[in-house]
This record gives structure tokens, sequence and C-alpha cells, in this order.
């Protein structure tokens, strides 16, 4: 029998428990008048129901259903959606009619209203059609069952439906997140040892042991193996550049590459094309160690693996890929049978103890021996599989009865047969001990696909959408109870990527879809498969197009209730939807109850919103919406509005303080929004208010006092304009201390003419609750603060606090008081000259501070400190634009790592001392500093990290005289940054080997690390002391030093993989002719030299390594020496060289390996060489602001190029082969360019000639003048086609339908006012096709 039945009945009862409730709820009310005949309608539901369900279970539960039976459940299900969405008109029917009631009064005379909006004279015609059809259909099933024999099992009282009311049920103590066991891992220890061998092994080549694949079958653990290593102690500092990823079924190249650049940059990354990410992700790894982790990986198609891998190949030796998967043969493919790590069932002894902790807290049976026999036989039955020894161990946990244990061994769940079902019989077991309210939290989960990152909130939001929290029974935490549950359970663990996330182990997920059934619908997991049909609840990955084909589907969901884009937690890229989609689709789906537009390009609220009488939750984060019209305040059961990063949005409508069951309004990150109704203090429900802004003297805004209302706020709240308070009663009234929810709170203000005093009494009536965790003050104006601020008893719970722009404050509150203070900042206390005992309160002080910020103290001049032992965690200390501070930092900080000075006075490092814990110093605009003082340098012996940034007086790097030690010297330094430090002469000499050292004699070599070398513009900056770069040397960077007079001398037994070198102004460019040994190391080199005549030969021929060649505003550079000796150069870039007329002719011959060549304004360039076509890796050619070009040479383009841009107004000829170039995406054409294609498209000698080829994704065409129409034929067969800019062509009338392909999803055009016409008006040419594209700017 199919999963689906036999777990479908229960699912069902759980469904209809929810519904008898409600019916229950409305058959208790009185006053239903004398419409007798409708109210036994609705008590035959409550009759029939559970005698046909009851049937069906049993059917169930002795495995004899059929397909009548399944059919059954299909209608019974539909039925119940169908039935609560009636019973909810009857409350939307009286809502309209109720308007005017007090929030307080609704919910009792709701109660009349529902019964005249069913019986009396305001009954709604369709709402009586609608409960007839429902009995009707209800009475034909219970008519189909009597006929085959099953209705009188009910009858003869052998069955009961049990409609399982769990409130008589303890919900199992809430664990806390430290008991959950994630960090805890059993017999996997081996495996862990074996893996960080081959992890830190010699690593050789870079090929050596590069893939490390951890193959097993689901459950195994690879991820959490994979998971223990990745964090593991042993390879802290082992690699420069950690990532981990979760690929799943599909290896989508593109997005998997976008993932790790941006957590390796750590920095959003808005490039698309798989080339362009490619070689940014290339740039960023080159040369360092990195360690990567690709969880989950399915494809074995060896092509996309090979294009994925190859930017990793720039990394330095010893990098590592480590993949999990399930399959041999992706791992055989990745590195061959002798490399993949076969990871086995758990041993035998491993398994009794991983099962104990999960089902006891314990790792055996020591304190419950009476279960260890049958615990014993149960863990014989999960077959040595991790996930089914934890799921089972959930399933046990709390219950220590050795009949509940024996019940789960004896259940008939083990004995169904492995052909009928892939889900493990310890699955199924921990879904069917679940209570039912969680049986339908767990099912809502099929919505997310494998490896979906989801949020705990954003679930728990869903969940009460959805109507599945029991709130009337365990209050506002409901959600939390459920989601920690689940989480204890094993049915949901944290992320190994996003620490704040969560996601369902895969067997997990699969457990949850085929308990969900139809009903819960991933898009991208059902297409194709007829489960959308009967899809009451919809999710999806957005596109960066929607176009509507895709959602053609939705006309015949009519009853759909959630429409939910599922997006990764860093999805940066903004999505739109088609104008069909969004006005024609969605306004039929009047059942919404969630519905979310998040991060769609969409300026305003959609009119069919109004309409979603049911809605409960919207989501318009990252929208362009301004305003909420007042409508909004007309849907009643709204709970969750989600208007986060909507920086245009001004106001909200007064009528919003009528969503009386509103709890979340998020309005984090809405800039424009200056002030809020006054009707939101009516709010009494809510929960989430991420900002509250004081108004200003109209009654209609927000007073202070009207917190007072919003006692169930919890998580955070900034409270903004404060200043604004008027009256010191109403902070009084505010009873902020009264909200025990907060855990983060923001006073932030602007500077006005303010009272002092009003300021000190306003601030000292509002006291948090002692449950805070977060306190930020700013643009405070009184002369001290309140006692509150620093109480120890108050502040039990406080890590961190900010007090920002208090300018008048005279003196610091004794901070060193709070007992958990991790992270303090202080900054623009303007007013502070000493920061004296006062701020210590106590001795012992500030004993669990890890980082401090002082910033912008302009006046401070002295630091006292009792030296009694305080900050003995501080590890980050940070000192920024404090000019006049003169004194000592505290002594003894003994756990400091991390030290930033900025723009302050040199004597206040002269002052420092005893710094051996550091290993990260910081400076920065250190005015009159001319050298790091000898007593500094001689404590700095654990400092890994050195960077000295725009201190203009440096001369040298630390005093004459500083002995060269092993023990006095930061002998551990790594990494050394030197930026804008005009003075700088020279280099201390104890950086550099000698001439007479290497690897094989015993000497200093040993002593020096230093692993990067960045210096950058330093003028002064001669040459480097005598003798050889150390061998621990990674990475050499040297940008516009322009006195620099040669290079440092490289040991033959050096490792540099990446140096670089920046020329400037001013260089003697032919006085490295003659390095020979650095030049042959280096990888990038850019030249700026505005008097360079001529490129120096014979240095590039010295070049064998370089890879990216950067030419830039030579002005007289007229011509460039063959490339014969750089046949490793992968990217040419000249820029603004006014009199280069050309490239070398056998560039094409020479560069085999080139990806990318760019020539921009380069104002009298006029020949590409006639070897070009010989280019075969070439991928990019970009040419900009060339006018002397004209053509491309006969022998054409290179066939490989994905983009070309060729914007050169007065090129006029381009070759009659570029449909040829079958992997072009990107064209960009300007000018004459636009004018040659449309010369070959009207030259076609077929219709089915191509003018360009198919695979073109984006194409721009720009600035001409006497352009009027574009032919069809340059459009022809362009199916892929998703971006056409068109621009600058003020001519231009006319557009043929072929320039509008069914894929097209952006559409741009400016300064072509004839087409803005055609398109935008509605009895346009254009008009139904731009419709139709989900993008459309027009200017």
């Amino acid at each position: 029998m199919e999963v689906v039945s036999l777990v479908g009945g229960s699912y069902l009862s759980v469904t209809f428990n929810s519904l008898f409730e409600k019916l229950n709820e409305y058959l208790r009310d009185q006053l239903w008048g004398s419409k007798e005949k409708l109210r036994a309608q609705m008590e035959s539901w409550k009759t029939l129901l559970p005698k046909i369900i009851a049937v069906l279970q049993h059917a169930e539960e002795n495995q004899d259903a059929n397909q009548f039976v399944k059919s059954c459940l299909d209608n019974l299900r539909d039925l119940a959606y169908d039935m609560e969405d009636i019973l909810e008109e009857f409350v939307i029917d009286a809502n309209k009619s109720e308007l005017s009631v007090e929030s307080e009064a609704r919910p009792n005379k709701l109660k009349k209203f529902i019964a005249g909006a069913i019986f009396g004279s305001r009954r709604n015609p369709k709402i009586k059609s609608m409960v007839n059809d429902l009995s009707d259909r209800l009475q034909k099933i219970d008519n189909g069952m009597c006929s085959l024999g099953l209705g009188n099992l009910a009858l003869k009282g052998n069955l009961a439906l049990k409609i399982e009311d769990e409130s008589h049920k303890v919900v199992a103590k809430r664990l806390p997140e430290s008991s959950l066991l994630e960090d805890k891992v059993f017999g996997r220890d081996s495996d862990k040892d074996a893996i960080l061998q081959r992890l830190l092994g010699d690593g050789g080549s870079l090929e050596q042991d590069f893939v490390i694949p951890i193959v097993g079958m689901g459950g195994l653990g690879k991820t959490t193996l994979a998971r223990l290593i990745y964090n593991d102690e042993k390879l802290k500092g082992r690699f420069d550049v950690k990532a981990w990823v979760c690929v799943s079924a599909e290896l989508d190249v593109a997005r998997i590459t976008k993932i790790i650049l941006e957590q390796v940059t750590k920095q959003k990354c808005d490039l698309d094309d798989f080339d362009s990410l490619r070689k940014k992700l290339k740039e960023e790894i080159f040369g360092h160690k990195f360690l990567l982790v690709l969880d989950d990986v399915w494809n074995k198609k060896y092509g996309e693996w090979e294009q994925f891998k190859r930017p990793f190949m720039s990394g330095a030796p010893g990098s590592k890929i480590i993949v999990t998967t399930r399959k041999m043969d992706v791992g055989t493919m990745m590195r061959g049978d002798d490399g993949v790590y076969n990871l086995e069932l758990l041993q035998v002894d491993a398994c009794l103890p991983l099962f104990t902790q999960h089902a006891l807290g314990k790792e055996d049976f020591a304190v419950h021996p009476n279960l260890q026999d049958v615990g014993e036989k149960l863990v014989e039955r999960c077959k040595r599989l991790p996930l089914a020894l934890k799921t089972l161990g959930g399933v046990l946990r709390g219950k220590q009865g050795r009949d509940e244990w024996e019940n789960i061994y004896n259940s008939n769940i083990w004995s169904s047969s492995e052909d009928e079902s892939e889900i493990l019989p310890s699955l199924r077991l921990s879904y069917n001990d679940l209570p039912f309210h969680l049986k339908r939290c767990f099912a809502y989960c099929a919505l997310f696909p494998k490896d979906y990152e989801f949020d705990k909130m954003e679930l728990i939001r869903l969940w009460m959408a959805e109507g599945l929290l029991q709130q009337q029974r365990h209050g506002k935490d409901a959600g939390h109870q459920y989601f920690q549950q689940l989480l204890s359970r094993s049915l949901f663990q944290r992320s190994s990527r996003v620490e704040s996330r969560f996601v369902m182990h895969d067997l997990i997920n699969d457990l949850a879809i085929a308990v969900a059934e139809e009903i819960y619908c991933n898009l991208e997991c059902s297409m194709g498969d007829g489960k959308l049909k009967k899809a009451r609840h919809l999710s999806f990955t957005p596109h960066k197009f929607e176009f509507s084909e895709r959602f053609k589907f939705l006309e015949e969901l009519r009853h759909l209730r959630t429409f939910l884009p599922l997006r990764a937690p860093k999805d940066y890229y903004d999505s739109y939807l088609s104008n069909k989609i969004l006005h024609d689709f969605l306004p039929t789906l009047t059942r919404l109850r969630v519905l979310s537009l998040y991060k769609y390009e969409i300026g305003k609220l959609p009119d069919f919103v109004e309409k979603l009488k049911h809605i409960r939750y919207i989501d318009l984060s990252w929208t362009k919406i301004q305003c909420l019209p007042d409508s909004v305040g007309s849907l009643f059961f709204l709970q969750t509005l989600l208007l986060s990063s909507c920086g245009r949005l001004t106001s909200l409508p007064a009528t919003i303080g009528n969503l009386i069951d509103l709890q979340h309004l998020d309005i984090t990150g809405t800039s424009s929004l200056k002030e809020l109704p006054s009707e939101i203090g009516n709010l009494k429900n809510l929960v989430t208010l991420s900002k509250f802004i004081v108004g200003k003297g109209s009654e209609t805004m927000m007073r202070l006092s009207a917190l007072k209302n919003l006692s169930q706020l919890r998580g955070g709240l900034s409270i903004l304009d404060w200043e604004n308070v008027s009256h010191v009663q109403d902070a009084v009234q505010a009873n902020l201390d009264k909200i025990h929810g907060l855990e983060e709170l923001v006073f932030e203000g602007r500077w006005t003419t303010v009272d002092n005093d009003r300021d000190e009494s306003v601030l000292s009536w509002l006291k948090p609750h002692s449950n805070l965790k977060s306190l930020k003050i700013s643009f405070y104006a009184g002369r001290s603060f309140p006692k509150w601020v620093c109480d120890p008893l108050l502040f039990l719970n406080l890590s961190s606090m900010e007090l920002r722009s208090c300018c008048r404050c005279t003196l610091l509150p004794s901070l060193g008081r709070l007992p958990v203070l991790k992270k303090l900042v202080i900054e623009r206390m303007e007013a502070i000259e000493v920061v004296g005992l006062e701020f210590y309160g106590q001795h012992d002080s500030f004993r669990l501070l890890e980082e401090l910020e002082l910033t912008s103290m302009y006046n401070w001049k002295k630091w006292i400190s009792p030296n009694e032992g305080e900050f003995p965690c501080l590890h980050r200390l940070v000192i920024h634009y404090c000019p006049k501070l003169l004194g000592q930092l505290p002594s003894n900080l003994s756990s400091l790592k991390e030290l930033v000075v900025r723009e302050c006075n040199a004597s206040l490092l002269k002052s420092m001392v005893d710094l051996t814990s550091l290993t990260g110093f910081y400076i920065k605009r250190i005015s009159k500093l001319t050298c790091l003082p000898k007593s500094l340098i001689q404590s700095l012996t654990a400092l890994e990290t050195l960077s000295i940034q725009d201190c203009m007086e440096l001369t040298c790097l630390w005093e004459e005289g500083v002995e060269i030690e092993q023990n006095t010297l930061p002998f551990n330094l790594k990494h050394l940054s030197l930026w804008e430090c005009r003075a700088l002469k020279s280099l201390p000499d104890a950086i550099m080997m000698r001439m007479d050292e290497s690897i094989s004699n015993n000497s200093s070599v040993l002593r020096l690390r230093l692993e990067t070398l960045f210096i950058g513009i330093c003028p002064s900056f001669k040459s480097f002391p005598r003798g050889k770069l150390p061998i621990s040397l990674k990475g050499l960077t040297i940008k516009n030093c322009q006195s620099l007079e040669s290079l440092p001398n490289v040991d033959d037994g050096n490792n540099i993989c990446n140096l670089h070198l920046v020329i400037s102004n001013g260089v003697r460019l032919y006085c490295f002719e003659d390095c020979d040994q650095p030049l042959a190391f280096l990888k990038s080199l850019t030249v700026q030299c505005w008097n360079l005549e001529s490129f120096p030969e014979r240095m590039l021929q010295r070049c064998t390594g370089l890879q990216y060649l950067s030419i830039y505003s030579c002005k007289i550079l007229k011509s460039l020496p063959t490339f014969d000796y750089v046949n490793n150069l992968v990217e040419l870039s000249i820029n603004s060289c006014e009199t280069l007329g050309s490239l070398p002719e056998e560039l094409g011959l020479c560069t085999p390996n080139l990806k990318d060549l760019k020539i921009l304004n380069c104002v009298n360039f006029k020949y590409l060489p006639n070897t070009m076509y010989q280019l075969k890796s070439l991928q990019i050619l970009l040419m900009y602001n060339c006018p002397s070009i004209e053509f491309i040479p006969d022998g054409g383009l290179p066939l490989n190029l994905t983009k070309l841009q060729l914007e050169c107004k007065n090129l006029k000829r381009l070759p009659n082969t570029m449909y040829q170039l079958t992997s072009l995406q990107h064209l960009a054409v300007e000018g004459g360019a636009l004018m040659s294609l449309q010369r070959l498209a009207i030259e076609q000698k077929f219709p089915q000639d191509n003018v360009l080829p198919s695979s073109l994704i984006w194409l721009k065409m720009w600035s001409e003048e006497n352009l009027e129409s574009i032919h069809g034929g340059l459009f022809q067969n362009l199916s892929s086609l998703q971006c056409l800019e068109i621009c600058y062509c003020p001519k231009l009338r006319s557009l043929p339908r072929e320039a509008f392909p069914p894929s097209l999803g952006r559409l741009y055009i400016r300064g072509c006012p004839h087409l803005k016409q055609q398109c935008f008006e509605e009895k346009g040419d254009y008009w139904t096709l731009a419709w139709s594209i989900p993008n459309v700017d027009i200017y």
C-alpha cells in the first residue's frame, strides 16, 4: 500500500479536528432564529463526518484501502477546506456590517451578526447556496460508502472516530537549544581523523587529493561528518578562505559559483552570467589556500563539473574541496575510484549511545535499566543508520514507560514492505507519534524544497496564517513550542551554512511530501505529475522574470490558499511579474490566506489584494510600494504584514487600526516612512513592531503613551524621534517596563533645540524590563544618564549597549557593574574629557566584556583605570578619532586579540605596552607618527596582521636599534599592509632573508613567516632591503610607488603564487627589465605611465607567468611588443591610451589562454589583428569609445565568445558570420555596427537564414540617429532572448513583432520618443506585446 494511504487518514482526521472545533463554536450559538432547515443541514455535517472518517480509518488500519477509499479521502479533504471557507464567509459578512463595533466588544457581537448573516435579513444568497452544495457533497460520500456496505461499520458501534482532543495532553517540556545535541557526534572519530589527514597532508601539487568525495546512503551522516571536519580546531588558520554550499539535485554552476563568491568576499554580488562569476571568483581565490564543502551533490555530468571546477585551479597548493553525495558515480567522476571516501554504517557500539542520548538525554540505560532490552531491540531495527536512530530517539523522548516503548517496537509499521515505500519505518513512526497539531505543522513543510534553509519566525508566521496554531491553548508561544518540538525530534536541524536558519534532511523532506499528499505543493517538485490540480498551498523558487506561461495553471486553482515564493537567504536579485500574472491570474485566488510578493518589482499594492477577505499573511518586503490604500483596513483576518526594506514607503493608512488580529507589522528599513498613524496604538495583539515613530504636534500621529496598549510586543523595538515627546507624562504612561517580551531596544532621535531637563526626565521613565539583551541610546541631550542605565539588578541579561551622540553628558555611567555585558560602543560623547573610576563602578569590572569601541571622543584626554583586573575577556578594542587622548590604555589586557587605532595622537602608541596576546593591529591616520615605538614592537610577540594606512609622516616601521631577536620582534607576522604612507622610504632588514640563506641551512629562515605583503601609494619608497623575500611569502602587491627602482630578489624555493605590481606615473619602467626572478612570479601587472612611449620588451619576456595585464592612461604609448613569452595571459585590458593604433598581429598565436580582451577609450585605435579568430579561448571582447575603428577583420571573431560589446560609433562593418557565434549570450552594438546588422538582415538570401545566434539572451542597440525601423530578420530565431535594450535612436518608429519573443523578460527603451508612445498608450501598436513582458522601462 502506498505511503499516502498509510498516513493519509491520520492527516485527514487532523484536518477535520480544526473544522469540528469551528462547527461546534457556531452550533453552540443560540441566536439562530427560525431558519431550522439550514441549521439542520449544518448539524448533519457534524453527524455524517465522524461516521465517514471512522470507516475510512478502519479501512486504512486494516490495509484494505482501495481506489474508492482513496477517492473518498480526496473528496473529504476538499470538502473540509470548502466547509472551513464557508464558515469564514459568515464572519466576513458579519464584519462588513459591523465595522463600527469597538474592538473590545466585537467578539461577542460578532456571534449575533454571524447568525444574522446566515439566517437573518442580511443573509447572503451565495452563502446559502454554498451550504446546500456542501451538504449535497457530504451526503453523496455517505451514500457511496453505504452502497458498498461500508457505512454500517460505524453504525454497529465497532468504530468511533478518534477525534483527538489534545488539550488534556501535556506538551513535552520545551528543550533549551543547547540540549538539542547538534554538536554531539557519535562513532565518527576515525572517519574524521582519516579525512583530516588528507586535508592536512603536505599538499604537493594542487591536483593531489584536491577533491575528497564522501559517499554514502541517505541518513548516514555525511553532512554531519563534513560539518564536524569543517569546524575542527585543527583546521583553524590552515585555510585562507572557507565556504560551504548546499548543492542539491541540480548543479546550477552559475548559482553555486555566485553563492561561493559571496561567501568568499562577504559582499553582495550583482553579476549573473557564469563567465563573469567564474572570472571574479578566480580573481578572489587566486593564490589563496581554500577549503570548500559541496554538500549533497547529485549531478554526474562531467562537463558541468569541469566548468565549475576551473576557477578553483587558481588556488594555492593544499586547497581542498569536500563533496558529500549519495551516488558513487558522482564521487568517482570527481576523484576516481581510489579517491572516494566510503562512509560506512555506524559502528554497533556507537548506535546505542546516539539513540539513548536523543531518547533519554543520557548515553546509556543506567538511569532506566527497565528499558534497556526493548531499547536495544529498537536500535537493531534502525539498522545502524544515524538519522533513524535520532528520529526514533526523538519519538521516545519524554516517554519513560516500558509499555510506551513496547508499543513502538510492536508497531506494524516495521513490517511494511520495503518495496512499498522509500520512507524509513522509524521516520514514519516519528510522524505517527506526533500530536495532531504537530502533524499539520510538519506536513506544511512539504512546501519547502530539499535543502531549503528556512527561518524559524517565517515558518511560525506561516503556520499561524494557515490556522495551524492552537493559540487558545498555548498562548502566543504556541508556534515557538511547536517548532522546538519538531527540532527536538530531529525533524528539523540547524543549517550548516547559516546559523540562524534550519533545514530538513532529504529523507525527512520526503516524509513531509508523502504525508501532505497533493495539498502542499512546491512548483519545481510537482510539475508534470498532476499534483498541482488539487493543490491548496503553492510554493516556488522565483525566477528573474516570471512569465504568465509558468503560472497558467492558476486559472484552475481558484481555491488556492498559499502563494509563496521561496528565496535563499542571500538571493539579492529582484524579480519581475508579468502583468497577466499580477492582474489576471492572482485576482482569481480569492481564498488566499498567504500572499508573498517579496522582492518583486511592484510600485503599488495590486488592486485585487483588498478583495482577499481570507488573507492572513501579506509579504511586500523589498518592493517599491510607496503607500497602502485605506482598503487594507478591511482585511479583518490579517495577522502578518511585512513591509521590511520598502525604501519608498512614505505612509500607512489610518484604517490599519481596524486590523485587530494583526500581530506582526515589520517596517524595518523603511527609511522614507517618517510618521505612523495613531491608530496603531489600538492593535493590542501586536507582537512585532520594528519601529515606533513619535509624532510631533498632530493628534493623528503616534504619541509615546500609545505603548501602554502594546504590551505584547516582542523582539526588537526602535523608538524613533523621541525628542518629540513633549510631555513627561507620555513617558510615564508608556509603561515600557511592562513589555516583557522586548529583547532589543533602541532610542534614536535627531538634534533639535531641546530641554536638557526634559530629556533626563523622559528617559528616567523609560526603564525597560529586565529581559532586555541589547540597548542603544542616541541623541540624548541630558547631562547624565538615569540610574537604571547601569543597574546590575535590572540588566541581568543585557549583553550589548551602545551610547551614541549624547554630546552633553560629562560623565559615563558605571557600566562596569553590568554583569553580562559583552559589547560596548561609545560614540560622539563630546563633553567627556576624562574616563575615570566612575566608569568601572566596582573592582573586577567588565568581567565578560569582549568588544569595546570608543569613537569620536573629540575632547577625551585621559583614561584612568583602577588596574584591578578589569577587562579580563576583552579581545577587540577600537579607539577612533580621539585626537587629544594622551594617557595610557588599561594594563593587563591579557585577552586582547585585535586593536584598531585611527585618527589619534602618536603618543598614544608610545604608551602601549604588554600586548603579548595581540594578533591583529590596525593603524590609520596617526598624526606625527614616524615609526612604531620600540617598546610596542617588542611586546607584539603574537602579532599576525599589521596594517598601517594614511600615516603621512611614517618613514620606517620601527625605530633603529631594535634588536633582531626571535623573542623581541613580531616573528609571527603573516600579513603586512602599508597604504598611503607617503614618507615611507624603506622596510626593515628583518623582513628579508639574507642572500646566503636557504631552506637547507638551519638559519633564521624558519623565523620568517610573512605570507602577504602589500605596499600601495608610497611615493618615497625606493627599494627593498638587501636580501631575498622570505620563503613563506605567498602574495606580494606593489601599487603606485613612483620612486621604486627595482624589485626584490626571490629564492629559488619560494612559493609565491600571487605577485601583483601596479606601476604608476613617474616610475622608470626600464629599471625592472633585469629583475629576472621576481618577474617570473608576476601574475598581475598594471601600468599607468603617461610618459611611456614603448613597453619594455625585455621586461615582458621575463613575465612568463603573467595572467593579467592592464595598461591604463599611457597617453603617448604607440605600440605594444609581441606577446611571445606570455602564453599564460588570461586577461588584457587597454584603457585611455590615446595614441595606440593596434595590437600585435601575432596576438592570436601567442596568447592561446586569453579569455578577456578590453579596449576602451583609445581614440586612435584602428585595427584588431587578423589572427583574432585564432583566440579560441576568448570569451569576452569589449570595445568602447574607439571611434577610429571601422571594421572587424575578415577572418571573423573567435567562435567561443560569450560576451561581445562593440560600442564604437564609426564601426561600419561586421562579419556576416555572426550567427556562427553559438556561445554568444550578450551583445551590444552602437551606431555603425547596428546599421551593419540591419544590412545583414535585409540582405538575407533565404528567410530561414539567421543574422544572430539563437543563444543570445541580452541584446543592446543604441545611439543611431538615422535608424527608423528594425528589420524582422535581425530577431529571427532569438528564442532565448531575455533582455532587449534600445537607446537613443530618436527616429526609430517601429519594431518587428519578432522583437518580442515569449522569452523576453525585460524591455528597456530610452531616448526613443516614438516607441514610448507605441508601447505605453493602450492604442499603441505594441501595447499588448509590452503588457506580457514582466519588466518594461521606457523613458
